[in-house]
């Protein structure tokens, strides 16, 4: 099989004319690449080879050293037998090009989604001067979660690039900007100018720029009228015309002067502002009409013809209040005894088929009551990692000031006319837990908080822990959220009925707050897909690193010995023979305000297994193996002991298992 360097060559993915792009595999650590060669007989030779490969090193370090989660990673350069090559991070997805000539047609929302990401990757890369000079369909890729990714990011193309032959354009001209063109000075306002022709494509199904000829296409940049974006969709909002044509200004100096700028704008017109701005007349005299017929209002006198229909409107708002507060006013009239728990906000309405648990638990000064199922035969023999380490626990908890997210209460979706409960909007946005750290909450009750990126040591000083825990080592991880708790059966129930799936037993313990077992790893990835479609943000599984890093210490709350009231564990007097409502042991919550991370059950993460993986793991961002047989599991779990329920304790499971001691917690990506 044909190897470059040392990389294991798989397939050929794409054919260019500076070389071939091909997935590989990396012998020492296990993982997949992408491997990208370039030819050296195609570069510029006025100074010789040995001073081509210097400059191309210069260059692809200097993208090396960018970090964040919607540009590809740069792993490795080299030179093998007259390639270059540079390995970098291997993206499971397709082109926004690709997707354009199937015929995708992506909705003003996806569009938002999709220029968020981008613009923010390309922000963060202007801010270290680098400009990409050729962003195009074809090098954004987009994977199954809808997560975008920059590719071709400054190869031989940063702002101090030499490498190029004299008088070579460099970029795809029919996303070229104007100053690319002339040839001057090209700085991040080039790329706007890019992603206003791929915005202008997005929407149209039509590049702006087209044409049979370079020189054809090099003309509409410089001379040529945009067509108007509603001659190809009336739909739009007549605004969003002016978006397009800033982004796509000839002179820099009137283009958007940051991708976050454009990216405001276009969020203007998107679905949750957009839907209002563009249906206004006409839904507005539609509602006036129903208010005139709910109201059997008659025909106003011939002296009161020329009142302005806004002040009829008004009028008949106002009778409706009228009348709204009369029925409330005489329903209170007609009982005055008070309702069982009076002066309580009342609880949404369980979930079919949910129970909630038995006796008393004190929560932040807040004694709650429960209802436990009577303790019957644990239901299922013991998992097969129960020798070392039982499985991964399951949590998700919420702001105990917020009655409806109290253990106990069942999730029920926010009304979508609620502005702060709209798909990928968080009820709570950049709100700071007690402990100082950002949280949001999403439509189902989800509360992520925000990891800050960060060297910590992973696995376990020599001579503690078990073999497959060594050697200790730093590693760096980027910003990134994980779930407070983990995914609780009213969370996982709601996304099953939406699905179509059969729910998953409980065992007899109860369903509600409880976490969710008996759920597979593939259950929990497909969970994590539905919610980022639903989200519209990438919610996943946290790498074992993530998920170690949020853990933090010998424990999630410290170095001290776990007690009754920090851990659901093994042994008598937490109050819970089985799984415990999440957030029931908030005096173990971890340095960043998660609750759960030991006991309770144990929880799948991303990664595949093996023992000797901490031998080999890459010291940023490790993501495990490319391969294996099992997933591993984190965090014990209530069947077991302190030993097991170690932050750096690890476990693993084959991912088609579903027991009653593992669940799992999502994690989504930063911004």
């Amino acid at each position: 099989m044909k190897k470059i360097g040392k990389y294991t060559i798989n397939a050929e993915i794409a054919k260019g004319g500076m070389g071939v792009l091909y997935r590989a595999l990396d012998p020492f650590i296990g993982r997949t690449v992408a491997i990208k060669t370039i030819r050296l007989d195609i570069l510029q030779q006025t100074t010789g080879k040995e001073e081509a490969l210097k400059r191309f090193l210069r260059e692809a370090q200097s993208v090396g050293n960018l970090s964040h989660p919607n540009i590809v990673t740069i792993y490795d350069v080299g030179e093998d037998e007259g390639l270059i090559y540079i390995a970098m991070e291997y993206v499971d997805g397709h082109s926004l090009e690709d997707l354009l000539k199937q015929n995708k047609k992506f909705s003003l929302d996806e569009i938002v989604q999709l220029f968020s990401q981008i613009g923010a990757a390309l922000d963060y890369a202007h801010r270290k001067g680098i400009v990409h000079r050729d962003i195009k369909p074809a090098n954004i890729l987009v994977d199954a979660n809808h997560k975008v990714t920059i590719v071709d990011f400054g190869i031989a193309r940063t702002s101090a690039s030499t490498m190029t032959q004299t008088g070579m354009l460099m970029g795809t001209p029919r996303y070229m900007s104007p100053e690319q063109i002339t040839g001057k000075k090209v700085d991040n306002r080039a790329d706007i100018f890019s992603l206003g022709a791929i915005l202008y494509e997005l929407l149209t199904q039509c590049n702006p720029f087209e044409g049979e000829s370079i020189t054809t296409v090099i003309y509409k940049i410089m001379h040529a009228e945009l067509r108007p974006i509603s001659e190809f969709n009336k739909q739009l909002p007549a605004e969003l015309d002016g978006v397009v044509r800033k982004a796509l200004a000839r002179d820099a100096d009137a283009r958007y002067q940051t991708c976050h700028e454009l990216v405001d704008d276009l969020k203007k017109y998107s679905l949750s502002k957009g839907r209002v701005d563009t249906v206004k007349e006409n839904h507005g005299k539609k509602q006036e009409t129903q208010l005139l017929e709910g109201l059997e209002m008659k025909p106003a006198p011939a002296a009161a013809k020329g009142r302005n229909p806004l002040f009829i409107v008004l009028m008949a708002m106002i009778a409706v209040l009228g009348i709204i507060m009369g029925v409330i006013w005489l329903t209170g009239r007609r009982s005055t005894a008070p309702a069982a728990g009076a002066g309580a906000i009342p609880a949404p309405p369980a979930v079919a088929g949910s129970v909630e648990p038995v006796g008393e638990k004190k929560v932040d000064s807040t004694t709650t009551r429960a209802v436990l199922p009577q303790p019957g035969p644990k239901a299922q023999p013991p998992p097969s990692t129960e020798a070392k380490k039982n499985q991964p626990a399951a949590v998700v908890q919420a702001p105990t000031e917020k009655p409806e997210l109290k253990p106990g209460t069942a999730i029920v979706q926010v009304p979508a006319e609620k502005p702060e409960s709209k798909p990928g909007t968080a009820a709570v946005d950049g709100v700071r837990n007690a402990k100082g750290f950002v949280e949001q909450v999403f439509f189902n009750h989800t509360v992520m908080v925000r990891i800050p990126a960060g060297d910590f040591v992973i696995g376990s000083p020599s001579g503690q822990g078990d073999e497959d825990e060594h050697p200790a080592h730093k590693v760096f991880i980027r910003d990134f959220w994980l779930g407070k708790t983990e995914v609780t059966f009213e969370q996982y129930d709601f996304f099953c009925r939406e699905t179509g799936r059969s729910l998953t037993g409980d065992e007899g313990w109860g369903r509600g707050n409880r976490p969710v077992i008996n759920v597979s790893w593939e259950d929990a990835v497909s969970y994590c897909q539905w919610l980022s479609k639903k989200a519209l943000r990438n919610f996943r599984l946290p790498s074992e690193a993530e998920w170690e890093k949020a853990a933090r210490s010998k424990y999630p709350w410290g170095s001290s010995a776990p007690t009754t009231k920090t851990v659901n564990m093994k042994g008598e007097g937490d109050g819970f023979p089985f799984s415990a409502p999440v957030g029931s042991f908030p005096a173990g919550e971890s340095h960043y305000g998660l609750l759960d991370m030991a006991g309770n059950v144990w929880e799948w993460v991303a990664d595949w297994y093996s023992v000797q993986y901490f031998q080999v793991s890459p010291l940023r961002d490790p993501r495990g193996p490319i391969s294996g047989s099992s997933r591993v599991v984190r965090g014990g779990s209530w069947k077991n002991g302190p030993d097991l329920i170690r932050s750096a304790n690890r476990s693993n499971e084959r991912p088609d298992r579903r027991l009653n001691v593992v669940g799992f917690r999502v994690a989504m990506d930063d911004r």
